[in-house]
């Protein structure tokens, strides 16, 4: 299953951070911080989807999927085949 961090590592291969987070009216930050939790929130995943031409549909579901604890249910939906076609 892809993973946010694969989407950031896309995105900086394409500008820096600092040139990302001048474009994006984000803190110089947000990118150390996200390298730190191993994850992209929603959002930032979803307007780096935009500005790399990628589905943010896509990105966003995979970095709400990230944000959640581990659960039964987080599980269920991890193991849905339909679901990882579509991711």
């Amino acid at each position: 299953m892809p993973n946010t961090m694969q989407l950031l590592s896309k995105a900086l291969e394409v500008k820096r951070a600092t040139d990302w987070a001048f474009d994006l009216n984000l803190s110089n930050g947000t990118f150390s911080q996200a390298k730190k939790r191993g994850r992209l929130s929603p959002v930032l995943a979803g307007n780096l989807a935009i500005e790399l031409g990628e589905s943010p549909e896509h990105w966003i579901a995979v970095a709400a999927m990230e944000a959640e604890k581990e659960s039964p249910l987080l599980t269920r939906l991890k193991n849905c085949q339909e679901l990882r076609r579509k991711l």
